[in-house]
């Protein structure tokens, strides 16, 4: 008449993110990696693909708007290029938002 019980940890938390789910409990931490892009729900593979478009596009407009600062000089350039790499670098970061 002797059972053994048992009970379900209360502190467990699962997470699903675009790259992998993941089981968090105390001391425990396993992630298993999304590797099938066809599964996957269409609202995901569009939030990777624009992870990975703000992430590419992301570089070159950091790079473009130092470029334009006022205290450095790349030559003996015209205000009028200066200004056009801050549109460009502008233009850049509101399509990474």
């Amino acid at each position: 008449g002797y059972t053994i019980t048992t009970c379900r940890k209360m502190d467990e938390l699962g997470s699903k993110g675009l790259w992998a789910d993941c089981v968090m409990a105390t001391g425990l931490y396993h992630c298993k990696p999304l590797v099938d892009i066809l599964i996957l729900p269409g609202y995901v593979q569009a939030c990777r693909a624009l992870m990975i478009a703000a992430s590419v596009l992301g570089l070159p407009a950091i790079f473009l708007l130092i470029t334009v600062l006022p205290c450095i000089r790349m030559g003996h350039e015209p205000g009028a290029a200066k200004y056009r790499r801050s549109q460009l670098g502008g233009i850049l970061i509101i399509l990474l938002g």
